[in-house]
């Protein structure tokens, strides 16, 4: 959702990713160096335009989704790759959404790196149909999307495999995508989700949750039992070959304080979830203010301090970004 409107700057400020980080990674595995203004006004220079670099600290991570406590970066040395020669993809329905979520665990399981691997629940998908229209996807409870690059010829023969595992799994409509044009029409539907939530009237709580791939199924029955026991509607979709869902609380009148109070205990009971499997509370967002509320327990008590302890270091007035996550 935020293609047009993002910027260097914040990607590397939360260390951002997307649905192709499955194959090519997150913002910091493009970064060689930075220039970073400090607290005290001096000029760090750190890294340059070497692939490797192991003098010293890893300061280029410290930085990069530091979410601008540390020191304010004022020049980027970012490492390009070459675009893939081609690419290609498969948009499937299927009749459940633990369905889809299988699939990707088979997908991974035989072997295939896909450069994007999204999946998208019935409520996203109802709001799609109708903001887009009943015939913009075929009838099912869930859709997924894979998509493959690298040389023609070895892109369309992993795709004629991946269109037979998703009809050995339970696919019941498969759109085939051989070309940019094509792949494109479907990335552009696909990134439509976000705005045909916002149009349901409901408050959408955009919880960007990490789970490990092996619990991808698990995490949608229990969002499903969630949704089950506080009555708030929730729509999962996103970067499913990662583990990183967006599991959305759909809350409607989220501005009266006790429908926010319910929400945020609906809240805490999924980041207790994530945390006890082993998950992350923010794979590509950054806690900001947000999730302000649950960084102790995500970190962990020495792993805080840690941070505090750093920020105190090279930020001791607190003039950066104040009154975020260490504050």
């Amino acid at each position: 959702a935020s293609l047009k409107d993002c910027s260097i700057g914040g990607n590397i400020a939360t260390n951002a990713g997307g649905p192709r980080c499955l194959k090519y990674g997150v913002t910091r595995s493009y970064v060689l160096g930075l220039e970073v203004v400090l607290a005290s006004g001096e000029i760090l220079r750190t890294g340059g335009r070497l692939h490797k670099n192991k003098t010293g600290f890893d300061l280029i991570g410290t930085f990069t989704g530091s979410e601008g406590l540390l020191g304010i970066v004022t020049e980027a040395t970012l490492r390009i790759i070459p675009k893939p020669a081609s690419r290609a993809m498969l948009a499937a329905i299927f009749p459940e959404f633990e369905m889809a979520a299988a699939a990707v665990q088979a997908i991974l399981n035989a072997g295939h790196l896909p450069s994007a691997l999204e999946i998208t629940d019935t409520f996203t998908l109802a709001a799609a149909r109708k903001k887009l229209g009943a015939e913009t996807f075929p009838p099912g409870d869930a859709h997924l999307i894979v998509e493959v690059d690298g040389r023609p010829a070895a892109t369309a023969a992993e795709i004629e495999e991946l269109h037979a595992l998703l009809t050995r799994v339970g696919a019941t409509f498969i759109e085939r995508a051989p070309d940019e044009a094509s792949c494109e029409r479907i990335w552009k539907l696909r990134r439509e989700f976000s705005f045909s939530l916002r149009d349901t009237g409901l408050t959408k709580l955009n919880e960007d949750i990490v789970v490990p791939r092996s619990k991808l199924v698990e995490l949608v029955t229990f969002a499903r039992k969630l949704e089950k026991d506080t009555g708030i509607p929730i729509a999962c979709f996103g970067h499913a070959g990662d583990g990183n869902i967006h599991t959305n609380l759909m809350v409607r009148d989220y501005e009266a304080p006790a429908i926010r109070a319910h929400a945020d205990a609906a809240l805490d009971l999924l980041f207790t979830w994530i945390l006890e499997n082993n998950g992350a509370i923010t794979g590509e967002h950054g806690v900001g203010l947000a999730k302000k509320p649950w960084i102790r327990e995500a970190l962990g008590e020495v792993s805080f301090a840690t941070h505090r302890t750093l920020k105190n270091a090279l930020d001791p007035n607190g003039i950066l970004n104040p009154g975020k996550f260490l504050d």
